[in-house]
């Protein structure tokens, strides 16, 4: 999980060693190397130097440096092989907690290269604002950047709905050729993208959250002490930031969820896992009415088909009405490809709503 703790003289002898930066990130590379930015600021009063690192692995640095009364520029550097997986978010909103709420800060500044377009979009994603431009000279060559800053108030507004976890519901035996199999979207490919999901949550600082459902003694499913009980080896083998234990459809009801997720300013929870119209839409929708903004990866879950007293209907039937309910209401519905993207400083699809989403069905879909 990504963290900052104060840059220590260790950890600059690391940064010395980094590999540079590649093609046109290439003027970065001053910022490492003796006597560039990072030494020149370190020396000066009223600067905060953070060291970003993943477990023990240092992978970056933010720098805090005051400006006037209450005020501070941001910098930010990855190492070379951290670039481009969206940490550069997680490592900026972590900063920018520890100027407003750690510093008493007022006001972050920070400049960005023109064409520097995913570092544009990222900032603009935590609130800063374009104030300016500017011309500065690097290392011989006259570059032009935008100033951009951000207000307290305006981050901790942006920052709270941004921080996303991903909570993977119930991925367990049963579900994966046991007593209740999933089977649509084919249980493989679900599962393989829950997997996908993780691994990318892990790489980019987004804590994951696995719920795991425990019914009693003797019930046909899930049932305690049973195979089909147990987590799917595959949820197992890449661990999570933080386990629930649920014996209800809501991953939030009697676990705690809610505070864990408040106390680690997450605002943003991204759902895969089964069965999508059961325990997934009743986290959705109970995630909804405690106030946070909810993603849904629709070929990361999975339903299966039902026959009862009010009728039948199949798994993909199921699965497609479900996620189209939740769509126009409750949940932004996308794939595991367009949420990786996402993480990596794309586009996040937008949600629809009841109205347009009954309007456009009344147009014959247009």
């Amino acid at each position: 999980m990504i963290s900052l703790r104060e840059l220590s003289d260790s950890d600059v002898a690391l940064i010395r060693q980094w590999p540079a930066y590649p093609g046109d990130m290439e003027q970065m590379d001053y910022a490492l190397r003796e006597d560039g930015w990072l030494d020149e600021l370190r020396a000066k009063e009223g600067v905060a130097v953070y060291a970003a690192t993943d477990g023990d692995e240092l992978i970056g640095f933010t720098i805090l440096a005051g400006t006037g009364a209450l005020e501070a520029e941001f910098r930010i550097a990855l190492r070379a092989d951290k670039t481009g997986l969206g940490l550069g978010e997680t490592i900026s909103s972590l900063t920018l907690q520890k100027g407003f709420e750690g510093r008493g800060l007022s006001r972050i500044r920070l400049i960005v290269r023109k064409n520097n377009t995913r570092g544009i979009s990222l900032y603009r994603r935590l609130g800063f604002v374009e104030c300016g431009e500017c011309r500065k000279e690097i290392r011989g060559a006259w570059v032009e950047f935008l100033k951009m800053d951000i207000e307290k108030e305006k981050e901790k507004t942006m920052s709270n709905s941004m921080r996303r976890a991903l909570i993977v519901i119930d991925v367990q035996n049963d579900y994966i050729g046991g007593n209740l199999p999933i089977e649509f979207p084919p249980v493989e490919q679900s599962l393989a993208n829950i997997g996908r999901a993780m691994d990318a949550a892990k790489g980019a600082g987004v804590p994951v959250v696995v719920v795991q459902n425990i019914l009693p003694e003797g019930m046909p499913i899930m049932a305690r002490g049973t195979h089909g009980a147990e987590l799917h080896e595959s949820i197992v083998e890449r661990g999570w930031d933080h386990y629930v234990l649920k014996d209800q459809p809501s991953s939030f009801a009697g676990t705690g969820l809610e505070e864990w997720l408040r106390a680690n300013g997450i605002g943003t929870i991204t759902v895969a896992g089964y069965m999508t119209h059961n325990c997934d839409m009743s986290t959705v929708v109970q995630g909804v009415h405690l106030g946070f903004t909810v993603e849904l990866l629709s070929d990361a879950t999975g339903s299966l088909p039902y026959a009862n007293r009010a009728g039948n209907a199949t798994a993909e039937e199921i699965h497609r009405v479900m996620t189209v309910v939740m769509h126009a209401r409750f949940a932004t519905v996308m794939t595991t490809d367009e949420w990786l993207s996402a993480l990596t400083g794309g586009v996040t699809p937008g949600q629809d709503n009841i109205y347009r989403s009954n309007q456009r069905a009344r147009r014959g879909g247009k």
